[in-house]
């Protein structure tokens, strides 16, 4: 059995009211492949003349259509416009026809020779109109698309489908068999006609659901092992499904006989065996669609229990036609189109929602409206940023596999997947080995100029930078500056057939400044700094600023971490001091010491005061690296007391200096005394003594010669 004929199947055995499908469109987080757009095209038009296998084409049926008699024997009177649809078909080809409008359909197939060859009405679901039957010769076909209605005008669907008739006439639960009754076949009374025997194999204690669609009267009968019918079912009109619900009670193979009711020439069917053993009452929602227990002719020839009953409420249906990839094969950077057709066979407009998965993950989204009975086709872009094989998939569907390969002539290690996007790939990295992605940005703000990455271990390693925007809420303090995006980097390591997400152990980022975007910061205030996701604070990196010229500043900063990086600042300069004593006495001096430390980007100079009760007593200047710190010391000798000794505006500690003592100075005052007051026989004594013996002789002698 072929794959189109179990799609058939499975499209048939749904009910009127079928759930919107919604479509499948690579970054959950990130994925191998970005989606960039999409392209829808514009409704079909509303006259259609042609149509081919596997095609589902949408038209309108109009009063400037051709018109024709009654296609059915009912006791409507009047014109009937039709929409003729021609396809070219050969001698044997079973054809599927099927019709999908707001109104009661009638189909009439027309072969080369303008004589009519089949005609339904209520063969499909719903209101809805199917043929099935197998061409008599090679030629053009016309299918009449009309109403059960005189002068009726709407909108509709309409499908062609060539089935592959089975050979075996054998078949398990779960296949569908495409077969043909006609002269060859066996004729019984007991199946008013010809029939065919399908033997169907199953389990004990299997529930299962047999359904046959022809665009005759449906015949149906069940033949268990010992040759009793256990299950019958005949439509009641022509073009209705038959189903019949079994539950197996023998190993054995059991015989399906497909027949007609009172129909003795050739018809095709199609007949499908599903299990049920384990559907829920959701899942089997629109059985009662295909009911014939409440069957009676209305006199017009339009049959009660055909879908004609009462109106649900207004639905859209939307179904997927077609999805696939354009090509199974791209370029890395290069974009790769994945396209949707949608059919919407529903009396309302529907809106369709539904992701593209890459292995699995969302790569991109389609979201569309389609109008009721109208047919729209829909192009997402995406953008492969890794090579290697992925599986693409709509939604569940079979995935396709894409083959993604390097560049030919690959310009540096460096690919661009989008205007916000590069790749940086290394196909044979080593452990240990020391990457440099050289990037290729437009420029902006904060443009990435490169990264490098140290490998883990072996392999194919990826560097996907994205450029983020708007950080001016959420980004790093940046005093001053005017920096409004940064860099999402995300490493992975290719090996084995496995991709390791963090596969770094070092690296470092360098990014060039917008000299405008500084405003009034320093260039030396400015660092890089990197979003930690654990605790959700960004942390300034150790920066080096490498470049500085009348349009940019570089700066380089170093990681061990790889995640989002942006432009910030930092108050580069920090001292701490301390006192080489805590207490001194009045003739000593203390040593005080200033360490200088740079977190900023770029050298700077410094001086640094050195105070005493808030007042400069000394000073040194200093240079400090950026990163880098650097030690001044200075000795001072205040007066006594206690002091408050600093460097800059940052206390080191309290001096205390001892004034000279009580005691001591009582010694020197005892000294002075008894060197004064006191006698002696010391040197100095007989001196001072001699001294006084000469004046007295000189004032005598004087006094004598007055």
């Amino acid at each position: 059995m072929s794959e189109q004929t179990q799609r058939n199947a499975v499209r048939r055995r749904r009910g009127v009211r079928l759930v919107a499908v919604v479509v499948v469109a690579l970054v959950a987080v990130v994925g191998p492949i970005a989606g960039v757009g999409v392209v829808a095209s514009a409704p079909a038009t509303d006259d259609t003349r042609e149509i081919a296998y596997g095609e589902t084409v949408s038209g309108a049926v109009d009063s400037v259509d051709p018109i024709r008699s009654n296609p059915t024997e009912n006791s409507h009177s009047g014109d009937w416009y039709y929409e003729p649809v021609s396809f070219e078909g050969e001698a044997g080809d079973v054809v599927d026809i099927e019709v999908y409008a707001p109104t009661d359909t009638s189909l009439v197939l027309v072969g080369p020779d303008g004589q009519r060859v089949a005609q339904n009405e209520d063969g499909g679901e719903g209101n809805n109109s199917e043929i099935l039957h197998r061409l008599p010769e090679d030629g053009t076909y016309t299918i009449q698309v009309t109403s059960h209605f005189p002068e009726d005008t709407f909108e509709y669907l309409l499908s062609l489908e060539r089935l592959d008739e089975n050979e075996d006439l054998e078949m398990s639960v779960g296949d569908t068999i495409v077969g043909t009754v006609d002269e060859t076949n066996d004729e019984r009374t007991q199946y008013n006609g010809r029939y065919e025997e399908v033997q169907l194999s199953g389990n004990v204690g299997q529930e299962i659901e047999l359904t046959l669609s022809s665009s005759e009267d449906s015949a149906l009968y069940l033949i268990a092992p010992n040759n009793r019918i256990v299950a019958q079912e005949v439509a009641p009109y022509s073009g209705r499904d038959v189903t019949i619900e079994y539950t197996i009670g023998n190993d054995l193979p059991h015989t399906v006989v497909v027949a007609s009711g009172d129909f003795s020439g050739q018809f095709s069917y199609e007949l499908t065996a599903t299990d049920v053993t384990n559907v829920t009452e959701n899942e089997t929602e629109i059985k009662s669609d295909n009911s014939t227990d409440s069957s009676s002719d209305d006199g017009s020839g339009h049959h009660a229990g055909s879908g004609h009953g009462s109106d649900g409420p207004v639905e859209s249906n939307l179904r997927v036609l077609n999805a696939g990839l354009n090509q199974t094969s791209a370029t890395l950077g290069s974009s790769v189109e994945y396209t949707v057709t949608l059919a919407n066979y529903g009396d309302k407009t529907g809106a369709f929602d539904r992701p593209v998965l890459v292995d699995g993950r969302t790569a991109t989204r389609v979201n569309e409206t389609v109008e009721s009975y109208r047919i729209r086709t829909v192009t997402v872009s995406m953008t492969p940023n890794r090579t290697g094989q992925f599986e693409v998939s709509l939604g569940d569907a079979s995935p396709e596999t894409l083959t993604v390969v390097p560049p030919t002539t690959a310009a540096g290690n460096t690919v661009a997947v989008g205007n916000d996007t590069q790749v940086g790939y290394e196909a044979n990295a080593t452990a240990g080995d020391t990457v440099q992605f050289v990037f290729d940005m437009p420029r902006s703000d904060a443009t990435l100029q490169s990264v490098s990455v140290e490998s883990a271990e072996a392999g194919t390693l990826w560097l996907e930078a994205v450029r983020t925007r708007n950080l001016t809420d959420g980004g790093p303090p940046a005093e001053g500056l005017s920096v409004a995006n940064g860099y999402v980097l995300r490493p992975s390591l290719q090996s084995g057939g496995n991709t390791t997400e963090s596969p770094v152990q070092n690296g470092t980022v360098t990014m060039a400044v917008d000299r405008a975007s500084l405003g009034d910061s320093a260039e030396a205030n400015v660092v890089l700094y990197r979003y930690d996701e654990a605790s959700g604070e960004w942390m300034p990196l150790r920066t080096t600023r490498v470049g500085s010229n009348a349009d940019t500043v570089t700066y380089r900063a170093q990681m061990t971490r790889f995640s989002a990086v942006a432009v910030g600042t930092v108050d580069p300069v920090s001292t701490t001091g301390s006192l080489s004593k805590t207490s001194i006495g009045a003739d000593e001096t203390v040593t005080v010491r200033a360490t200088v430390r740079n977190d900023g980007s770029a050298e700077i100079e410094r001086t640094v005061p050195i105070t005493v009760d808030g007042e400069t007593v000394t000073e040194r200047s200093v240079s400090v690296p950026a990163g880098g710190e650097r030690t001044v010391s200075a000795s001072i000798s205040p007066p006594a007391g206690t002091h408050d000794v600093g460097v800059g505006d940052v206390s080191v500690g309290t001096l205390t200096v001892e004034a000279v003592s009580t005691d001591e100075e009582q010694t020197r005052d005892a000294v002075t005394t008894e060197a004064t007051t006191t006698g002696g026989s010391g040197a100095g004594f007989g001196v001072v003594l001699a001294l006084l013996a000469v004046a007295l002789t000189l004032l005598t002698v004087l006094g004598r010669r007055d």
